[in-house]
């Protein structure tokens, strides 16, 4: 093997330590960012030095036909100790203001989707629940207004029957809770959705006027 072929090696295993150290410094950034799970760390580590031995060995491949030397482990410390102490810092920044930045447009989008689709929606879905709700009650209170009305002239067997009604008012109010508490269920998701409101900030009150 030819000091051509020496050298384009020891240059690409160089190269490789220097892309091996910014990916791990991404990663670095990535996992303090999205705050991985403790127990996912080992099991990216293990997948990282897995993809960094198969990219070298392609590279070697491509370079000089696989070969293993010594001069291959010299590049690669050389490009990540030179990484180390040359780039690392600024990657590291650069990194945390990139992912800052698509923390932000994420939080954008979602507002944005809230704002034209989620949030009218479900203000359409209230404000029908409360309709309904109040047809309901109206509708209700109008008939039982009217049986009364009717079994008032029957006198006794106007009570006896209005009594004998009783299984029947029960599974009524027992509808009308049910309608309720689903109409409180999506005020609850609206509310979830919606967020936590901020209270405004109390005015500071005025100081006490000092006497003279």
């Amino acid at each position: 093997m030819n000091a051509a072929v020496h050298w384009s090696t020891i240059g690409a295993m160089i190269l490789c330590g220097l892309g091996m150290g910014t990916v791990f410094d991404i990663y670095r950034a990535a996992a303090a960012r999205l705050r991985f799970r403790r127990w996912l760390l080992p099991l990216i580590d293990l997948l990282y030095w897995i993809a960094a031995t198969l990219i070298v060995f392609r590279i070697l491949l491509g370079v000089n036909y696989g070969e293993v030397r010594l001069y291959v482990f010299l590049g690669i410390g050389i490009g990540v100790t030179a990484y180390f102490g040359l780039f690392s810092a600024q990657v590291l920044r650069a990194a945390g203001w990139i992912f800052e930045a698509l923390r932000r447009l994420g939080l954008l989008i979602w507002r944005t989707v809230r704002a034209l689709f989620i949030v009218p929606v479900l203000w359409i879905v209230r404000m029908l629940a409360s309709l309904l709700d109040a047809v309901f009650v109206v509708t209700a209170a109008v008939l039982i207004w009217i049986i009364k009305l009717l079994l008032r002239p029957l006198g006794p067997p106007g009570r006896w029957l209005w009594d004998r009604l009783l299984p029947v008012r029960r599974q009524f109010q027992r509808a009308r809770h049910m309608f309720q508490r689903a109409v409180e269920r999506v005020k609850e998701v609206w509310r979830v959705l919606r967020g936590p409101e901020v209270p405004d900030r109390p005015d500071k009150p005025d100081p006490p006027d000092r006497d003279d």
